[in-house]
């Protein structure tokens, strides 16, 4: 029923993926307090492209007429997160890869504008991006980080090819 409804108003699905990005980030902030994570580079910038991802959604969501350029910046988010959680995955189990230190931090790259070492430090990560990452059912935080990131990208990406198949476009 609820997969019905959804299918048939692609600006409700959208509505719903955008809000799920968002409480993503909210569950990872929890995560985060929680354990008393330091946050490294590379989950700032994966908290930071979700919240893209999120926005663009939600935007195409509330306005049709832009859907073509939200929809790519939430495109564009969900692919960047997944590059960088996917890269810190592998840094989880090759530490000799990784190289050395993220830099000065995130947050310092954005406000002095050298964004070549914010997505450095964003994509690449460095040896406090591959250490100290607390298991969860299991599974490594980078490795939830990942799976969520492919769980939304398959959510948005079968929501596309319903809409096709349906020969209705969530582009107007």
């Amino acid at each position: 029923m609820w997969s019905d409804i959804l299918l048939q108003r692609p600006r409700l699905s959208l509505l719903v993926l955008g809000s799920s990005c968002l409480a993503v980030v909210a569950a990872v902030a929890a995560l985060g307090t929680w354990f008393q994570l330091e946050v490294c580079a590379m989950c700032w910038f994966q908290r930071l492209v979700l919240l893209l991802a999120g926005t663009g959604f939600l935007l195409a969501a509330a306005w049709p007429r832009a859907q073509r350029v939200t929809l790519r910046l939430g495109e564009f988010g969900l692919l960047l997160g997944l590059a960088s959680a996917a890269r810190q995955t592998y840094l989880l189990f090759h530490i000799d890869s990784a190289s050395g230190s993220c830099g000065a931090g995130l947050l310092y790259y954005l406000q002095i504008g050298n964004y070549e070492a914010f997505f450095r430090a964003g994509l690449l990560g460095g040896l406090d991006c591959a250490t100290h990452q607390p298991l969860i059912l299991g599974l490594y935080l980078p490795q939830w980080s990942l799976l969520a990131f492919c769980g939304l990208l398959a959510a948005y990406a079968a929501g596309m090819l319903v809409c096709a198949r349906n020969g209705r476009s969530r582009q107007p």
